[in-house]
């Protein structure tokens, strides 16, 4: 269960969520295999070899499995949503970090996609409001989808605004 879902209070519709995707991370993760190739071949053509060999093979394995881990674990632990209240962005993996702010008060979120962003559809998003920076998340899995139902959904609360103050603005005293 996710940490929107979590939270969600019973009154409370979740509109959109999202999180990121595992493109970003590959360059580490080849590197990471590379490491544990060159991990386990030296410990296969090695096996005759003394103690001390097999200790730093083995840090050459834990230090190429470090970044599978890393990126299992961004994966599962970074969420990107909104609800008809709240705009929620979760990041961490021993201490979470979480912004919320209403849904109306985003002023500005800007998307940046980078080539390898436009081929495989993920990109940066930077979160704004009243002017401050609240959050950047890199490898947001279908920023331009979060935009627009984010924009969708302010425009259709603002036109709801406008139609009750007509009405109430017409009301008799």
């Amino acid at each position: 269960m996710s940490y929107i879902e979590e939270t969600a209070n019973h009154d409370e519709k979740i509109v959109y969520t999202c999180g990121v995707k595992i493109f970003p991370l590959l360059p580490p993760m080849l590197f990471g295999a590379f490491l544990a190739l060159v991990a386990f071949s030296g410990m296969t053509a090695g096996a005759s070899s003394g103690l001390a060999y097999r200790g730093i093979y083995t840090l050459v394995l834990l230090a190429g499995l470090y970044p599978f881990f890393f990126a299992f674990m961004h994966i599962k632990n970074t969420e990107i949503g909104f609800t008809d209240k709240r705009f929620v962005v979760t990041r961490g993996i021993l201490r979470r970090s979480v912004v919320q702010l209403n849904t109306r008060d985003v002023n500005l979120i800007i998307a940046g996609k980078g080539v390898m962003g436009r081929l495989f559809n993920y990109g940066t998003i930077a979160v704004f409001s009243s002017g401050s920076l609240l959050a950047v998340v890199k490898g947001v899995g279908s920023p331009d989808e979060l935009l627009a139902k984010l924009h969708k959904y302010q425009d259709f609360v603002e036109s709801e605004e406008k139609e009750s103050h007509i009405l109430l603005n017409c009301l008799p005293l």
